[in-house]
């Protein structure tokens, strides 16, 4: 009679007739989809300075390395792509900018209401919990120092703005940088000043859509 450690075991054979999540995705897609993620944290508003809840969706070091350009370059949607296929390469890149802004910022969190808060800093805390005017609101923003990341999303924009033109502009200013979260997407909100070799100057406001990897809107201003 065979031992029971010669039998298989049962627990073992229920896991593999287990399907795999995902599996009528594209294995590159898959990959992505299937990363894990960690448990979210709840913090209690006694352990919170801002005195609400707060949840701890993830931080850099729970989450593993960047997804690879080569994986994001798999994401993109192909001729001959069906509508199941394109959908979950659409989940795949959400899951992109997901991970990537973790990495970049190092931890992401919900707000008492379920609602992803883009930006942690302790200025916007400050204002995202007590009731302040509209100047006090832009004057504590604009008063925060703009980032490498944030100037160069602000390079980025004025470069796609310059092969429209023959007079070209060259940066002055960032005057705001900051990423927000709308409609279940996560979008780029860019303020910066601009001076062209007449000395002209522009304002530019710029909204772009992270999960599409597109401009949505770029408004100069005088």
């Amino acid at each position: 009679m065979d031992s029971a450690e010669d039998r298989p075991s049962l627990v073992a054979e229920e896991k593999d007739k287990q399907p795999v999540p995902f599996s009528d995705a594209p294995s590159p897609v898959r990959a992505v989809l299937n990363r894990p993620w960690p448990s979210a944290v709840v913090i209690r508003p006694e352990d919170n300075p801002s005195g609400k809840y707060r949840t701890l969706v993830a931080t850099a070091k729970d989450i593993g390395d960047l997804i690879s350009p080569e994986e994001i370059a798999a994401l993109e949607d192909k001729e001959g792509d069906d509508a199941g296929t394109r959908f979950y390469k659409a989940a795949a890149r959400a899951n992109v900018v997901m991970r990537n802004y973790i990495h970049e910022h190092g931890s992401l969190y919900m707000d008492e209401n379920g609602k992803y808060m883009m930006d942690n800093s302790d200025q916007v805390e400050e204002i995202r919990c007590k009731h302040v005017t509209a100047e006090e609101m832009e004057a504590k923003i604009m008063k925060q120092e703009m980032t490498k990341e944030q100037t160069y999303l602000s390079e980025l924009a004025l470069a796609s703005f310059n092969k429209r033109r023959k007079v070209k502009f060259e940066l002055c200013e960032t005057l705001l940088s900051r990423l927000f979260y709308e409609s279940r997407r996560i979008f780029t909100h860019v303020n910066f000043v601009a001076m062209g070799k007449d000395k002209k100057k522009l304002f530019f406001a710029e909204i772009e859509d992270c999960g599409q990897g597109r401009e949505e809107n770029i408004v100069p201003h005088e």
